[in-house]
Parts: structure tokens; C-alpha cells; sequence
């Protein structure tokens, strides 16, 4: 299982920058990083940032990113968090020739306006966060990987766990014949119970998975 840091390397000060990618790259346990493009308020600029920046003086631009990641050897998984910016992220991909190691991926509101009709110069995901819609995800778009997970709520990853202890995530892969990524994780418990279910990959909270397992140590 591939184990995909969380916004670079984990929310917190540096999330989505190039020092949370250089500790990502550093880290032989991690394979990919995920992180998040939105466009500045101000100019219009794409940008690696959560949350669309006011301005983009400060910000982290697309460019400087990939520039930054085509010299490692991370996948990048790219969640796009506004509806307009497919044609020019994956542009912007294939030109870092960084294409052939990226996802790009985004929830379905925003995963509607992807070019999904035709040949994919990168791989296409959708996240699906209620799992009884999984089948019709997959039917309307078959995307090259389906993203799964639970969000900050304990109550929403209790509720994942229970539902795919019934039904099994290694099964829908196989049925679907899709890489399957569940995140977001932030708790070593998590990826422990994730791992023997043949998984392509977690999406997980870095610093917070590491101090789970050094407390876990300590005792």
C-alpha cells in the first residue's frame, strides 16, 4: 500500500508548500504526495493552496511546485478544488513531463467538468464519499482511481470502517478493476486496519501518523 502524504507532509504551517514536498521526498516510506490548486483571488493564478489565497504574492504557484516535484521521484496526486482548472493543470503536468506519474483527481462537483471523454494524457479520479454511490460513479465516468475516505469527523471514519468491514474494499477493486485510495488518515490505527486490504495507496496526516507511532513506542 502506498502511503501518500497528506497535503505534502500534513495540515499544519507548512501544508501545501515546497518544504512539506521536500520532507515527503526525504521520507523513504513515502511514495506520493497529495496537495491542492485553486486559483488566487487576485490575478487568477493557479495555485497550490487549499483554500483559493487573496493574494498571490505569498502564495505557491503551480509552476514553482512542479518545478520543484520534477525532481523527485513522488506521485502527485492533484485535488482540484474549483471547476475550470482541469485543462490547464494536466497542460501544465504533461509539460513538467510529470503526466505519467500524476492523478488528478477532485470531488464529484468539481470531478464533473474533467475531460473525461477521449485520451487522458493523466490519470482522472473522482472522491466518493458515500459509498452506496460508488456504482454510479464508476458507470458515469469510469475513472482510471476511485478515492474514498472519511473527513475530519471521528464519527464519519467509524462509519466508513463499519461499512467496509461488511463489504470489502479488495472486492471493489477487483469489481471495478480500479486502484482504490482511502484518506484521509491520521492515526497509525488507521493505516494498521488499511493495509492487509490490498489497497493502491492511503492518503495520510505525516506528522501526525509518526507521532501516533512514536507514543505507540513509548508505552
Amino acid at each position: 500500500m502506498h502511503l501518500i502524504a497528506h497535503r505534502g507532509w500534513a495540515a499544519g504551517g507548512d501544508e501545501n508548500s515546497l518544504a512539506a514536498f521536500a520532507r515527503a521526498a526525504r521520507d523513504e516510506a513515502v511514495t506520493g504526495v497529495e496537495f491542492d490548486v485553486s486559483r488566487a483571488a487576485d490575478s487568477g493564478a493557479v495555485v497550490v493552496a487549499h483554500d483559493p489565497p487573496l493574494n498571490t504574492e505569498n502564495a505557491l504557484t503551480l509552476d514553482a511546485a512542479l518545478s520543484f516535484l520534477s525532481r523527485t521521484d513522488l506521485e502527485l496526486f492533484v485535488e482540484l478544488k474549483e471547476q475550470g482548472l482541469a485543462s490547464s493543470v494536466i497542460e501544465k503536468l504533461v509539460s513538467n513531463k510529470l503526466a505519467d506519474r500524476s492523478v488528478v483527481f477532485a470531488f464529484a462537483t468539481v470531478a464533473r467538468s474533467f475531460p473525461w471523454e477521449g485520451a487522458r494524457p493523466v490519470r482522472l479520479g473522482v472522491i466518493v464519499m458515500c459509498p452506496w454511490n460508488v456504482d454510479r460513479i464508476v458507470r458515469l465516468y469510469a475513472p482510471d482511481v476511485l478515492l474514498l475516505g472519511w473527513d475530519a469527523r471521528s464519527w464519519t471514519r467509524i462509519a466508513f470502517r463499519a461499512w467496509w468491514s461488511l463489504f470489502s474494499l479488495e472486492r471493489l477493486a477487483r469489481r471495478h478493476q480500479v486502484p482504490v485510495v482511502v484518506g484521509v488518515a491520521q492515526r497509525m490505527k488507521d493505516l494498521d486496519w488499511l493495509a492487509p486490504q490490498h489497497l493502491y495507496g492511503a492518503v495520510a496526516d505525516i506528522n501526525l501518523i509518526r507521532g501516533d507511532r512514536f507514543r505507540a513506542e513509548q508505552r
